[in-house]
């Protein structure tokens, strides 16, 4: 694969999909761990907000970097696309439509 990078931000594609798997899985285990102190009495309905929102809000901050990215020719817009569709597969949820917008303007160059 080419090391295509975003632009001020030096990250390759294979880079920015490692930090957006690692903050899926972040959030799952903050959700968790959250959900079985809130049971158990625990914690506050406030604190348990506030901690799934800081997970969540790192998860879609990653998630809009990957929407975002740039690929620099035609193999690496192949290899987005197949990591958005089974993102959106396995997490079965589907794209915003400026997310949508966004994909879809970084694969023209090479559809």
């Amino acid at each position: 694969m080419v090391e295509a990078r975003i632009e001020g931000a030096g990250l390759t594609l294979a880079e920015i999909t490692e930090r957006h798997m690692a903050a899926q899985k972040a959030a799952a285990d903050v959700a968790r761990e959250w959900d079985d102190r809130r049971a158990a009495g625990d914690v506050s309905s406030v604190a348990y907000a506030s901690a799934l929102l800081a997970a969540v809000t790192e998860e879609a901050t990653a998630r809009r970097i990957v929407m975002e990215y740039r690929p620099l020719d035609y193999q690496e817009s192949i290899s987005k696309l197949a990591y958005i569709s089974a993102f959106l597969i396995a997490a079965e949820v589907r794209l915003e439509e400026s997310e949508m917008a966004m994909v879809m303007e970084a694969a023209a160059p090479f559809g």
